[in-house]
C-alpha cells in the first residue's frame, strides 16, 4: 500500500474518479465481480438537506446541501444527543409488585385499566427521580462547514455526485474564470470528515470558512424547548488555519468539540468577521473531526490539535486507503440489472421520475439496492442505524430520530448478514451486548423477572427503559428481546460459525429462558400463557391500549427462543434435563389461533376482532423473520392462514414505507411474487425517495426515515433465495415480469455465498461458494437436490437445474 501511494503522489494519480476506483479494485477487491463505477449525480443542487448525497464512517458524517458556491456541509457524528436528563441518572420504575394485579386485569381482558395502573405509578416514580420526559432524547447536527467562494460571472455546467464505491460526494461548477470542484468524504481510516475545494484553468479561488451552528433551533418539539438546550456554544477562527466549534449541553454534563484543520496550496489566509478568508488559492483542504464530551464544560481540543497536525493533507493520499476498505464491503454482494451505462447518463431526477411514472424500473433497482448497502455500512458504527441514521439536518426529527426496536432498527439491520457485512453485524451486535445490564435491569424491576426487557426507546448508550403511555406500555412487551437477540442466531447460522453461536449467542438464549420461566403463566388448559403483553403497535379495539394477553407475536417469539435453545443444545450437546425442560416450554406455549376470516388472529385466547389496517404486521412474525412456519413439521393451515392474515394486510396498503417492505418480506417468504411486485411499485410510484436517495416514512417525501432504503436490500435478496439451515431455495418470489439480472455474493445459510442468475422469473444459473463442508438440500421449481458440499469448492446449477459443475 504504501509503495502504491508513493507511486499515485508522484506521478497525481487518482485525481478522477475512474482513476481512483480503478486503485481501489486492484487494492482491495476480492469479490471477484466485474468492475462498475457506482455513482449517482444531479445537475441541480440540494436546496434541502433531505436532498443532500451523505457521507459516513459509521461515526462521522457529513450532508453536502446548498446552493452553487454557497455549500453548507452539515457535519453529524452518531453519539450526539440532547438529553432530557443527566446520562448518568439511572432511570428505571419498579413497578414488580403490581405483576400479580396487572395479570388479573389481563386475564378479565380490562387491558386500558391495567395500562393506565402501571404507566401511571411507572411515570410517578420517573418523575420523582427527576425523568420527566417522555422522550428521554434525541440527535442533533454538531454544526455546518458553511464555504462561500467567489463567483465570476455566468455559472454553468453544474454537477454533484455520490460515488457509492469510494463513499465521495462532490460538487463541481464552472464561472468565467474556470473549474470549481468541491469534495468531501468521511474516512473510514482516520475518523475525520475531509473536504477539499480546488480550481481549475487557471482559476484563483476566493473564499470564506466558518463553524457555524445548523439552522432551525428554535420553539418546542417532543417535550423540548429547543432554545434552551445548551448551556453555551462557541466558535472561532485562527489565522493560523484552524477553525474551533464547542457546545455544553444544558440537562445533561455533556457537550461536544468540533475541529477544523485548514490547509491551503499558497495564497493569503486570515481571520475576517470570526471567518478564515482565502485568497488566491487553488486549493483548499480541511480535516473535520467532531469530539463527544462527558463533561460539556472540558475540551479535548489540545490533544485533537495534535491529532490531526499528524495527518497528511493530500486529499488523495487520506481517500485512497478508505477508498479501498469502504469499497471492498460495498462491493461483496452486487445486484446487476444491466444498467451500468444508465449510471452514467440518468440523474436521479430522472430516474426517481420514471419510477413514480412507471413502477419499478431496473435502474431504480439497482440504485436502490447500491444505496441501501452504501448507507448501512455508512451508518454503522458503535450504534446500528436509527429512523434517520447518523445524518439530519433538522432539530425536530420525528419519532426523536430514535432507535425504535420494534420494525425500525430489526428492518434497518436485516441486510447485515445475508448482505456479508459482518462490521455492520458487529456494530448491532456490540450495541446490544452494552445494553444487556440495563436490559436485566429493566426485567428485575418492572417484571420481577431474570432475562431481558427492551425498552420501545432508549438512551442507545443506557438501554433504560421509560418511554411509555397509556396507549403505549412497553414495561410489558417481552417480546422485544427475543425479536432483538434473533440477529445474533441468524448471523451465526448463516456464517456458519459454531464459537460465536456457543459464545455469544447461546449464553443470551439461556438467559432468555430464564425469563420465560419467570414470566410464563400455566392456565387450566394445560398451556403456558403470556400475560400482559404487546402486539406492536397494534391494540384489541376500544382498549385504548396495545396491552393484550396471548398476543400471537409474543407466543411466536417465546416459541422461537426455546426452539433455537433446543438446536444450539443438539449442536453443542447440552444438558438433557435443561432440554427436556426448554422443549416442555416450546411444546405448551398456547396454539395459535385461525379467526373467522381464515386469518391467522393477533390475539389467541380471545376472540378479539383484527385490525387489519395497520401499518405493523407483527403478529405474522413466524413467517418473517422468523421461520416456524416453513420447519419441517410445520402446519399447513397455520401456513395458509398467515397468507389471508397478509392478504388483508395487503388490501389495506399501508402508507408507511417501512409497512410496505415488512408486509413484501413475508410475501416473499410464502410465494406471494405478486404481492412483492405490487408493494415494490408502490413503494416506487409514491415519492418515497429524495433526490439524494435517501427515504421518506410517508409519500411525497414526509419524515426522513432509512429503514425501508436499508431494509430494500433484504428483500432483493430473499426473493431471489430463500435458505435454512441445510435447505436452499431459488426464487421464491421473482416474478416472470421482474427485470432479469443477478446477485452476486449474498450469503445462505451453512457458511456459503451464492451467485444466481434469472430471466422471466426463471432460473438461468446458481453458483454456490461453498464455505463449510456440510450436506444441503437445493430447492427449485417443486424439484428438490442433495448436495455434499466442500469447503472451498464452487458447485453450479444449469437453467434446467442440473447440477453441471463442482470443483
Amino acid at each position: 500500500m504504501k509503495s502504491l501511494l508513493k507511486i499515485i503522489f508522484l506521478f497525481g494519480a487518482v485525481t478522477a474518479v475512474a482513476s481512483l476506483s480503478a486503485q481501489v479494485k486492484k487494492t482491495a477487491d476480492k469479490s471477484g465481480h466485474p468492475p462498475r463505477q457506482w455513482i449517482v449525480w444531479s445537475d441541480k443542487p440540494a436546496l434541502k438537506w433531505e436532498d443532500a448525497f451523505v457521507t459516513g464512517n459509521g461515526r462521522h458524517g457529513t450532508m453536502f446541501t446548498g446552493n452553487v458556491g454557497e455549500e453548507r456541509i452539515i457535519c453529524v457524528h452518531e453519539k450526539l444527543f440532547v438529553r432530557a436528563w443527566d446520562r448518568h441518572k439511572v432511570a428505571v420504575a419498579n413497578l414488580a409488585n403490581l405483576l400479580p394485579e396487572m395479570r388479573k386485569l389481563s386475564d378479565s381482558a380490562k387491558f386500558g385499566e391495567a395500562a393506565r395502573l402501571s404507566t401511571g405509578e411507572a411515570r410517578k416514580q420517573l418523575d420523582a427521580m427527576g425523568a420527566t420526559n417522555m422522550w428521554p432524547l434525541f440527535p442533533h447536527p454538531a454544526f455546518d462547514v458553511q464555504m462561500n467562494v467567489k463567483k465570476v460571472g455566468v455559472v454553468s455546467a453544474y454537477r454533484r455526485e455520490l460515488n457509492l464505491e469510494t463513499g465521495e460526494a462532490k460538487a463541481q461548477w464552472k464561472d468565467e474564470q474556470g473549474t470549481v470542484e468541491e469534495s468531501v468524504f468521511s474516512s473510514r481510516i482516520d475518523n475525520v470528515n475531509v473536504i477539499r475545494i480546488k480550481s481549475s484553468a487557471g482559476k484563483k479561488l476566493e473564499l470564506t470558512l466558518n463553524l457555524a451552528e445548523t439552522p432551525g433551533r428554535t420553539g418546542k418539539a417532543n417535550g423540548f424547548e429547543l432554545d434552551k438546550v445548551f448551556l453555551n456554544t462557541s466558535s472561532k477562527a485562527d489565522a493560523s488555519g484552524w477553525l474551533s466549534y464547542h457546545a455544553q449541553y444544558s440537562s445533561d454534563p455533556g457537550g461536544y468539540d468540533g475541529l477544523a484543520k485548514v490547509v491551503a496550496n499558497g495564497g493569503q489566509m486570515r481571520v475576517e468577521n470570526n471567518q478564515l478568508k482565502i485568497e488566491n488559492t487553488n486549493e483548499v483542504t480541511i480535516l473535520v473531526r467532531i469530539t463527544p464530551l462527558e463533561f460539556g464544560c472540558t475540551s479535548q481540543e489540545v490533544a485533537v490539535r495534535n491529532e490531526l497536525s499528524l495527518l497528511p493533507t493530500d486529499y488523495d493520499k487520506l481517500l485512497l486507503p478508505h477508498a479501498a476498505q469502504h469499497g471492498e464491503m460495498f462491493r461483496r454482494v452486487v445486484l446487476d440489472l444491466g444498467c451500468a451505462d444508465l449510471w452514467k447518463s440518468t440523474p436521479t431526477e430522472k430516474m426517481l421520475d420514471e419510477a413514480h411514472e412507471k413502477g419499478v424500473t431496473p435502474l431504480f433497482l439497482e440504485q436502490i439496492h447500491a444505496m441501501g448497502r452504501y448507507l448501512l455500512i455508512s451508518s454503522s458504527g458503535d450504534f446500528p442505524p436509527p429512523l434517520q441514521g447518523i445524518w439530519g439536518g433538522g432539530w425536530t426529527p420525528s419519532w426523536i430520530g430514535g432507535f425504535v426496536m420494534d420494525t425500525n432498527v430489526n428492518l434497518a439491520i436485516s441486510g447485515i448478514s445475508t448482505g456479508d457485512l459482518a462490521e455492520c453485524a458487529e456494530s448491532y451486535f456490540g450495541y446490544v451486548e452494552r445494553l444487556l445490564p440495563a436490559w436485566r435491569l429493566n426485567a428485575s424491576s418492572y417484571l420481577g423477572c431474570r432475562g431481558f426487557l427492551v425498552p420501545h426507546y432508549s438512551d442507545p448508550e443506557k438501554g433504560y427503559l421509560n418511554h411509555f403511555t397509556p396507549g403505549l406500555p412497553w414495561m410489558y412487551w417481552p417480546g422485544g428481546a427475543g425479536w432483538n437477540l434473533m440477529p445474533f442466531y441468524e448471523h451465526g447460522m448463516l456464517y456458519g460459525d459454531t464459537a460465536f453461536l456457543r459464545k455469544r449467542v447461546l449464553p443470551l438464549y439461556q438467559e432468555m429462558a430464564q425469563f420465560y420461566e419467570d414470566y410464563l403463566t400455566k392456565d387450566k388448559d394445560g398451556y403456558y400463557h403470556i400475560s400482559p403483553g404487546i402486539s406492536p403497535e397494534n391494540g384489541v379495539k376500544g382498549q385504548g391500549s396495545t396491552l393484550s394477553k396471548d398476543a400471537t407475536f409474543e407466543i411466536a417469539v417465546a416459541r422461537e427462543v426455546f426452539d433455537h435453545l433446543l438446536k444450539l443444545g443438539k449442536m453443542f450437546n447440552l444438558n438433557q434435563s435443561d432440554m427436556a425442560k426448554w422443549k416442555q416450554y416450546h411444546d405448551k406455549l398456547v396454539p395459535y389461533r385461525i379467526n373467522a376470516d381464515g386469518a391467522l388472529a393477533e390475539w389467541i385466547t380471545l376472540p378479539f376482532e383484527d385490525n387489519y389496517k395497520h401499518r405493523h404486521n407483527s403478529h405474522l412474525y413466524p413467517v418473517f423473520p422468523g421461520r416456524e412456519f416453513f420447519e419441517p413439521g410445520a402446519d399447513p393451515a397455520l401456513v395458509e392462514a398467515a397468507r389471508v392474515a397478509l392478504g388483508k394486510r395487503f388490501e389495506s396498503d399501508t402508507e408507511s414505507a417501512h409497512g410496505l417492505i415488512h408486509l413484501a418480506l413475508m410475501a416473499t417468504r410464502l410465494h406471494e411474487k405478486e404481492k412483492v411486485l405490487a408493494n415494490l411499485n408502490r413503494f416506487a410510484q409514491r415519492n418515497y425517495v429524495y433526490n439524494g436517495l435517501v427515504t421518506s416514512h410517508n409519500p411525497e417525501h414526509a419524515i426522513y426515515n432509512l429503514d425501508s432504503v436499508l431494509s430494500l436490500q433484504r428483500l432483493l435478496a430473499d426473493m431471489m433465495v430463500f435458505s435454512q439451515p441445510g435447505r436452499v431455495e431459488f426464487l421464491p418470489a421473482c416474478a416472470a415480469t421482474f427485470p432479469q439480472g443477478q446477485l452476486l455474493g449474498t450469503r445462505i445459510h451453512g457458511g456459503h455465498k451464492l451467485d444466481i442468475q434469472w430471466k422471466d422469473g426463471k432460473l438461468v444459473s446458481a453458483t454456490i461458494h461453498a464455505g463449510k463442508t456440510n450436506r444441503c438440500a437445493f430447492v427449485y421449481n417443486g424439484k428438490q437436490k442433495e448436495v455434499d458440499l466442500i469447503a472451498g469448492k464452487k458447485y453450479k446449477f444449469d437453467s434446467q437445474f442440473n447440477l453441471i459443475r463442482g470443483k
